[in-house]
Formats: structure tokens, sequence, C-alpha cells
């Protein structure tokens, strides 16, 4: 055709997959590997702590590390999950040792006292 140039397209450029088959991604591949947006693992990759290698000036991800870190953020979930227990929906507040059962009578047991020596007068 006139006016269009005669490019080649290589399938490896739009996949996000380096050539020479050893495991290497590039962002898009990378972030849709590890299920984050491409914008978030290019703006966050230093704070989030995943390996990668730069050839030139393009950044690749073997895809050893990416599951690294996704086995490092099981972890952490899993950490997080049996240190926090969340309330649920309708669910009270109860203290949970003994300490702060005998600490909450004391409080009110005070107020009371309280009211009733204030009444009196």
């Amino acid at each position: 055709m006139v006016g269009e140039k005669n490019r080649k397209t290589h399938s490896w450029k739009q996949s996000g997959v380096t050539p020479g088959g050893r495991g290497l991604l590039r962002y898009p591949a990378a972030a849709d590997y590890i299920g984050l947006a491409e914008g978030t693992l290019r703006n966050q990759v230093d704070t989030l702590g995943i390996r990668s290698i730069k050839i030139g000036r393009r950044r690749c991800f073997r895809i050893e590390d990416l599951d690294d870190f996704i086995e490092r953020k099981l972890y952490e979930t899993e950490l997080m999950g049996r240190r926090k227990r969340r309330r649920n929906s309708g669910e009270s507040y109860l203290p949970e040792t003994k300490t702060e059962v005998w600490l909450l009578i004391t409080v009110l047991i005070t107020l009371t006292l309280a009211s009733l020596y204030w009444n009196a007068f």
C-alpha cells in the first residue's frame, strides 16, 4: 500500500514477554501476572519490593521473583488475619482480658458512687 511503512511487529513486543524464553516479563505482562494495574506496578516497583532486571531502558521481571512477591503478600495477609480480628456488623465490643473486665467494673462502680454522692447533697 502506498504511504504505509513496511514494519515488522514482533509478537513478544505486544505480549510483554522478552525473547529468548528466559521467563522474563515486561511491565504489562508482569502486572497482569500479579494482578496489579500496570501503572501501579510502574509507580511502586521499588516500594513493593519486587526484584527486577534492567536491560538498557527496559525493566524486566523474572517469573520466580513475581512468585516470591505473591508468596510474601500471602504470608503477610495471613499474619494480619491472625493478629487482628474485625468485628462483624452488629457485634459489640467485649473486653477480652481479665484486666479490661476489672477496669470496666471499677470505672462503673466509681461512676455510680460519684453519682450517688452528688445526688445526696
